[in-house]
């Protein structure tokens, strides 16, 4: 999306469009750049409106007068954008898009850069990103254009975590739809090619400046994605470097372009409003999602395994025991407490990077104790059992 604008306005299907830049292919392999992108932890989130509160700019509420509803109550997908502003950070085009939107008719859920993501608001409600016929189907996200390889594969990872956040968040599983217009994960170009309403080749273009593709980008969504949900449907932890969890809200209720609320949708009646006495300290077995008072995983960044954490107490929720670490904050108690399973089959103890550690072998028969869901390491899956110590999955009953 570039500062020469032409709008196209058709109802509530709202486009900008973009000027293509020329690009010259880098050779660099794209499993290679994922690679790369690996290497790097989450940036982390920002919050557009708190953002602007600490620059004392005022926040343009998108969606308080008019918003715009997904079709089917929720997002069914994510539009990847890219800018085509060079040199332009995500902090810039926040500010702009802040300023210009209701003049321009355009705007998206987020921007991303090598520094991290800045969500504008709440992937509750549509934008104007895509045209008609996308906008209130997907939540949509730009990413912005950087001049080197390793700025490059730190926004990529930050683009990929971050979507795969919220798509899990919205129990939307990650299909690749660039090919044939069927899936979750769209290109402004795959919308163009397949739905129509806007003419846009990105980030088509872009990606391939760095030898780079919409089929890698998809390939790196769904690292992380499989991460969380290999874990979650047992703990509701995740064991990437991803911070994962929900996006924030505006509770879809601030209709006065007022400073929009930041509870991750939840009923605000039920946080917790005072912190208890601590009762302990535990060391974090499992790397581990950050839950709110009613079981709804926030985007506080991920706990990493072999932290110390404050107890103050636990609590079920849904039918599962949290362990509190914080005001209104909770963690799932299986990652520090653990559970007993059998193991069936005699069993080698291996690290992180899935090399045997020389402790012999465990014998068939013991109940041993895991920490958490499975986690994948080198494609194999294997439950922790101590820091920096696994076992593979198939050794259990």
């Amino acid at each position: 999306m570039k500062k020469i604008i032409a709008v196209l306005a058709l109802a509530t299907g709202l486009i900008v469009g973009s000027v293509e830049t020329m690009v010259r292919p880098i050779t660099v392999k794209a499993d290679k750049i994922n690679d790369l992108a690996k290497q790097n932890t989450y940036s982390g989130l920002t919050y557009l409106y708190k953002m602007l509160q600490q620059e004392g700019i005022p926040y343009n509420c998108f969606y308080a007068d008019n918003p715009l509803y997904y079709r089917k109550g929720k997002p069914e997908g994510v539009v990847i954008h890219e800018t085509a502003t060079p040199n332009a950070s995500a902090h810039d085009e926040a500010i702009y898009f802040n300023r210009e939107w209701m003049n321009m008719y355009s705007y998206v859920h987020a921007f991303v850069d090598h520094n991290g993501v800045i969500q504008m608001m709440t992937p509750n409600y549509g934008v104007w990103g895509a045209g008609p016929n996308a906008n209130n189907r997907f939540f949509q996200v730009e990413l912005c254009q950087e001049n080197n390889i390793n700025d490059f594969a730190k926004s990529i990872n930050n683009d990929a975590i971050y979507v795969a956040q919220i798509m899990h968040r919205y129990n939307i599983t990650p299909t690749n739809a660039v090919h044939d217009g069927n899936g979750t994960v769209w290109s402004h170009s795959a919308v163009s090619k397949f739905l129509g309403g806007t003419d846009h080749g990105d980030p088509d273009g872009y990606f391939a400046k760095w030898g780079y593709s919409m089929d890698s980008f998809f390939d790196l969504i769904k690292y992380y994605y499989d991460q969380l949900d290999d874990t979650d449907a047992n703990t509701g932890t995740g064991s990437s470097n991803s911070g994962a969890g929900n996006a924030p809200s505006d509770n879809g209720n601030n209709n006065t372009g007022q400073t929009p609320n930041d509870n991750n949708d939840t009923d605000n009646n039920s946080t917790d409003k005072v912190l208890p006495k601590p009762v302990g300290t535990k060391i974090l077995l499992h790397d581990a999602l950050i839950y709110d008072g009613n079981g709804l995983a926030t985007t506080e960044p991920l706990k990493k395994a072999g932290v110390k954490l404050t107890i103050y107490g636990d609590k079920i929720i849904k039918g599962r025991k949290f362990l509190q670490i914080d005001l209104n904050k909770y963690v799932v108690a299986s990652n520090v407490e653990g559970s007993l399973r059998h193991l069936t089959h005699n069993a080698f103890v291996y690290d992180s990077n899935g090399y045997r550690v020389k402790v012999g072998k465990l014998l068939r028969g013991i109940d041993l104790r895991t920490y958490g869901g499975a986690v994948k390491i080198q494609s194999s899956k294997y439950y922790p059992i101590g820091l920096n110590q696994f076992v593979k999955v198939g050794n259990f009953k």
